[in-house]
């Protein structure tokens, strides 16, 4: 069955597609959610892993079928992980930084707390509107991004792309300000 279904891949037929779904999509998310302890999130993997199946169909070459999209899943979800774990570390690194950098409190210091709040509130308030909400709901809500999802009737990658988009114009944004502000310091003193 396994050689069958690559075989109809390979020639584009969309029953072959349909029928993988048919087989697999359901035990598939449930194994995608031993990794990721949430359901959404296993779905999305899985219709990940599935479209991936169908862009590449031309190219598979596994034994057997199944091995295969359990594999890509596991990895697909291991890379979700992976990535998540990356991005708290490098913020929480990034926080701990600022905060080591501006322990003592001096007239300087706090003024460039100050500073650095007013430009971040500034980037909050010019990124795209649905981008900010799901920024705030994010961070100052602490809402995870199923009830984000749900709450704003999108998709959790639709949510993703919109963290991952704040995220960068902040970074962006207060990188530039911070040079900017380290150059005016330098030239005042």
């Amino acid at each position: 069955m396994s050689e069958e279904i690559i075989n109809r891949l390979h020639l584009d037929d969309h029953q072959a597609m349909k029928q993988v779904f048919r087989l697999y999509y359901a035990p598939l998310c449930n194994y995608a959610k031993r990794y990721v302890e949430s359901i959404t999130i296993a779905e999305e993997i899985v219709s990940d892993v599935l479209y991936k199946i169908w862009q590449n169909r031309h190219y598979i070459q596994a034994k057997t079928f199944r091995e295969y999209l359990y594999t890509a899943t596991r990895n697909t979800a291991i890379n979700y992980l992976t990535q998540q774990q990356n991005q708290r570390r490098l913020a929480d690194e990034w926080a701990e930084q600022l905060r080591h950098e501006l322990i003592d409190e001096t007239p300087l210091n706090d003024l460039i707390l100050s500073e650095i709040e007013v430009k971040y509130h500034d980037l909050i308030n010019h990124l795209p509107e649905q981008c900010r909400k799901v920024f705030l709901l994010s961070r100052t809500e602490n809402r995870t991004y199923e009830e984000i999802a749900t709450q704003m009737n999108i998709s959790v990658n639709t949510v993703k792309h919109h963290i991952k988009v704040a995220l960068q114009k902040l970074r962006d944004g207060l990188s530039e300000f911070l040079i900017w502000f380290a150059l005016f310091i330098d030239y005042i003193f």
